[in-house]
């Protein structure tokens, strides 16, 4: 008779339940005998299929880890394999039960592929990277907590849409960033608004590219304003020399809070832009504020000069000369507009900033309109 044999489970009253729940030892051996016995068939009726998924489903919790990775390589080959049966593998806490499982089932529920994707490790989310069955909060998850091997699959991917929520998700790890900054610029899922709110996350060629295109912005907000002239914005003397000074005697941890405060950027960001980044933003946000250029000179060798050779000081100077108020001070506003935290983005705060700190306005916010055109032009410009 070919039919698979297996030991129903036994009804047992609570307390030899409960005895056995807390001594797993009588299940050693037997899930892992059923399982091979089970692959070793080509066909099974619905009986077999249903005998095997209610000894799998009772039997699991209690088998131990070598015997759940051996089973799931098993049953994962098996067509006939009960869906739930692998569903259960799939969601196994130990990655090497649930890796061939992620790897070659056929489909599976998207809360499995959701908390397998959070938990990780690495190994499980390129699993999943791979699978046709990712939907966009899979995806999503795995931009945010993937690591680079992880995200590079996900970039080769032509069949799967980066939209703008992944994306997002991505320029927000400096790592990633850096590293597949121009992948993603050559697939053009990156855009030049996303290259100027991320700025200080972008290694230095997409820096170039970034002031370049908020150059063109500018342009193009001065063009649409009617104006001859861009609006030089200028802080408060009094402020510029309290800042002069806090760089020269204060160091660069003082520096950075009253730099937060001047341009009402938090004081992590700033931290971060005097203490870690290779100095392109701070001179930007020099330039924003009005310094001259023997000041920005200073300042820039004062807080950078014993982590940056000669020649980095020669091309942060070279930024802080090219680059035009309007640009910087559009970048600095994008910068405001993403690194503060949402409970604390208020006009009331924003319009104290420019009442004690600015002695003219500072020119308006770009909106999505100047963006649609800037990236017209770009298309114009790069592929005609």
């Amino acid at each position: 008779m070919n039919r698979l044999s297996v030991p129903s489970p036994e009804v047992s009253s609570g307390h030899e339940t409960a005895r056995r729940q807390s001594s797993p030892s009588h299940a050693e051996g037997v899930l892992l005998a059923a399982s091979e016995l089970f692959a070793g068939r080509e066909a099974h009726d619905s009986r077999d299929k249903t005998l095997f998924r209610e000894l799998a489903l009772n039997l699991l919790p209690q088998t131990d880890e070598s015997d759940r990775r051996r089973i799931a390589c098993h049953l994962v080959r098996h067509p006939a394999t009960p869906p739930e049966v692998l569903a259960a593998l799939a969601a196994d806490e130990d990655a090497l039960t649930a890796y061939p499982v992620l790897r070659n089932a056929p489909s599976l529920d998207e809360d499995i592929l959701v908390a397998q994707a959070e938990r990780g490790p690495d190994s499980l989310r390129k699993a999943i990277a791979e699978r046709t069955d990712a939907g966009p909060k899979v995806l999503e998850i795995l931009a945010q907590a993937g690591g680079p091997d992880v995200i590079a699959l996900l970039l080769e991917r032509t069949d799967i849409d980066l939209d703008e929520a992944m994306v997002s998700r991505l320029c927000k790890r400096p790592d990633i960033l850096k590293r597949f900054g121009k992948d993603m610029v050559d697939r053009k899922v990156l855009t030049s608004s996303q290259m100027l709110t991320h700025f200080s996350r972008l290694d230095a060629s997409l820096r170039q590219e970034a002031i370049a295109s908020a150059e063109l912005a500018s342009l193009i907000n001065l063009t649409r304003s009617g104006s001859h002239k861009p609006a030089r914005p200028v802080f408060k003397q009094s402020l510029l020399e309290q800042l002069h000074h806090s760089a020269l005697t204060g160091g660069a941890e003082q520096f950075a809070h009253e730099l937060s405060y001047a341009l009402g950027l938090p004081e992590a960001f700033t931290n971060d832009v005097v203490a870690n980044d290779s100095g392109e933003t701070l001179s930007i946000c020099l330039k924003a504020l009005g310094f001259t250029e023997a000041q920005a000179s200073q300042i820039l060798v004062r807080l950078l000069g014993e982590r940056l050779p000669l020649e980095g000081m020669r091309d942060l100077l070279e930024v802080f000369g090219n680059i035009s108020h309007g640009a910087a001070m559009l970048l600095v506003n994008r910068w405001i507009g993403e690194e503060t935290p949402h409970d604390q983005r208020t006009s009331q705060s924003e319009a104290q900033h420019l009442v004690q700190n600015q002695e003219t306005a500072r020119p308006a916010r770009s909106g999505d309109a100047t963006w649609q055109e800037l990236d017209d032009i770009e298309k114009l410009l790069r592929f005609g």
